[in-house]
């Protein structure tokens, strides 16, 4: 049975790495080569809109990414989930040696993260442009999606551990954005025609 400051500490995490996988759903259907290419010119049509979500998705994916993985001991983070159920026995030595293998795996890319958060979104540093600070990162949506993915591992694996439970992470906002963007592109269309006649 979890104790209730690591339920607390396991709910917070989790959260934080919904919020980063949901808005990677988003800007990944943005961006990404599969589906942006059918949906440019309904994007276009609302330019503005789109190049502030895409930004704020990327924003809030990188946030909630960074928070996940920074060490400060007054807050919720994967670092302080680490040290709790080390020193509580709430899980064993070879679970604790598996999470600490999945963490080894997600901290190079939650220092590329870091890079961008510091330099180019959480802080605009002086010493280079944002396009220095991605080109230092050197991060590709791959690595986010990999990071997010070794997170809810190590979550899962820890409570699965402490109390028997998992987390399923189902939510996907892949679908319903592509739905909207379908929804205005037939709207568009609808109204192309409609000024047509």
């Amino acid at each position: 049975m979890q104790s209730k400051d690591l339920k607390l500490l396991v709910d917070e995490v989790r959260h934080a790495v919904y919020v980063a996988s949901l808005n990677f759903d988003i800007w990944w259907v943005f961006k990404g080569k599969d589906t942006r290419p059918k949906f440019t010119r309904t994007m276009n049509h609302y330019t503005l809109f789109f190049q502030t979500g895409i930004h704020a998705h990327f924003v809030a994916m990188l946030v909630a990414l960074y928070r996940l993985y920074e060490k400060r001991p007054d807050t919720y983070n994967i670092p302080s989930l680490l040290r709790k159920v080390e020193t509580s026995g709430a899980i064993s030595k070879a679970v604790l040696d598996e999470v600490t293998k999945t963490y080894a795996l997600a901290k190079p890319l939650w220092i590329k993260v870091s890079i961008l958060r510091n330099e180019a979104f959480g802080h605009r540093t002086v010493k280079g442009t944002v396009e220095q600070a991605f080109k230092k990162a050197g991060i590709s949506a791959n690595e986010l999606r990999d990071l997010i993915g070794h997170t809810k591992k190590l979550i899962n694996t820890i409570s699965h551990a402490a109390d028997r439970s998992v987390h399923a992470f189902n939510l996907d906002a892949t679908e319903t954005t592509v739905r909207l963007l379908e929804d205005l592109r037939a709207y568009g269309e609808i109204a192309r025609e409609a000024t047509a006649l």
